[in-house]
């Protein structure tokens, strides 16, 4: 098995937990650390992808919309 340390490609999924407060608000220190120490590892050489589901539990408290996913409505009939 390789070591984390020895990797040259890494990717970082960040969860709506990690970058949004329960409020909706940005984790913004929390962020700033990630930014640095993605920074070191692109010195070092690594190549690094963040990939990230946070979005869209910004996006809802941005554009005014419920938390989590649409309930459905009653049946009609």
């Amino acid at each position: 098995m390789t070591n984390l340390a020895d990797s040259k490609r890494l990717v970082v999924k960040v969860g709506s937990a990690l970058l949004a407060m329960d409020d909706g608000q940005l984790r913004t220190d929390w962020l700033d650390a990630l930014a640095q120490d993605i920074a070191a590892l692109r010195h070092s050489g690594a190549e690094v992808m963040v990939v990230s589901s946070g979005a869209i539990a910004v996006g809802r408290r941005v554009l005014g919309l419920a938390r989590g996913p649409p309930q459905p409505g009653p049946a009609a009939g």
